[in-house]
């Protein structure tokens, strides 16, 4: 078992989010089509430090783990992923992900993220993966049925970001059906 800090998959290395990460990961954290549906968008840089900070913080606080997600042939951050809102008494934990604009369509949140499921169950004993997509996001959305997730139901009015109210649509993964979906 891995039993360190960074994951690896065929194109990329998910590391720690370091402060020469700060501008790229501020490049698309107030992108506003990246952030369309997300619960973020940063006008500065001490904003995007903040949030690196508090993602940093995660694992010392058991909360969860965010990585950075670079591109092992050309050493270029291309997004950030991770899991958050871990409940360990239940054994189950929230994943999120991000790409900038120009990364999409290429596969690689669907090559992290099965990156990061592994982690869950097998290093961390998850039983349990959450997902919170807004309604409209359709790339979410497919990529989380494509790595086996299921749709749980739909939470009205969830979320208020950027000034209003959000439907959001709940998937989960059970550990028992990622072990079948990925073999």
């Amino acid at each position: 078992m891995n039993r360190s800090n960074e994951l690896e998959t065929t194109r990329f290395a998910l590391r720690e989010i370091g402060a020469a990460d700060l501008e790229t990961l501020h490049s698309y954290w107030s992108d506003d089509v990246v952030t369309k549906y997300m619960n973020v968008s940063f006008k500065n840089i001490e904003e995007t430090k903040q949030m690196v900070d508090l993602l940093n913080s995660l694992p010392e606080r058991g909360e969860g783990r965010r990585w950075a997600i670079v591109d092992k042939k050309s050493g270029v951050v291309q997004g950030s992923c991770g899991y958050h809102n871990v409940k360990a008494e239940h054994r189950r934990a929230e994943i999120g992900y991000e790409l900038g604009r120009r990364y999409w369509g290429q596969g690689a949140i669907q090559e992290v993220m099965k990156a990061v499921i592994n982690h869950c169950f097998e290093e961390r004993g998850f039983n349990r993966i959450e997902a919170f997509v807004t309604v409209g996001n359709n790339r979410s959305l497919n990529t989380l049925k494509r790595l086996g997730f299921r749709p749980e139901g739909l939470l009205r009015e969830y979320e208020f970001t950027q000034g209003s109210f959000h439907d959001q649509v709940v998937f989960a993964l059970l550990r028992r059906d990622w072990k079948y979906f990925s073999k």
